[in-house]
């Protein structure tokens, strides 16, 4: 099911909810959303350290050439909006 219809359902069957019971749904979807954000942020540190090590183990040959590879790589490949 696309994200749309997902919004679509769940507004759906929150309609005629208590108050209370919206809050513990508001409040749920926040923890999830919380959960997806830590998970997230763990993943990026893991694929840093990846690359931190796999970096520190470059001999200088190699680092000065990767470092030639992205020098003005932003101004080379602006991001697109």
């Amino acid at each position: 099911m696309i994200t749309a219809n997902w919004e679509d359902a769940i507004i759906k069957e929150a309609n005629g909810l208590s108050w209370d019971s919206l809050q513990q749904v508001f409040d749920f979807i926040k923890f999830i959303k919380t959960q997806e954000n830590k998970q997230s942020i763990i993943k990026q540190h893991l694929v840093d350290n990846n690359i931190q090590e796999e970096l520190s183990l470059l001999d200088a040959t190699s680092l000065t050439h990767l470092e030639e590879e992205f020098f003005d790589y932003k101004k080379m490949y602006p991001k697109e909006m």
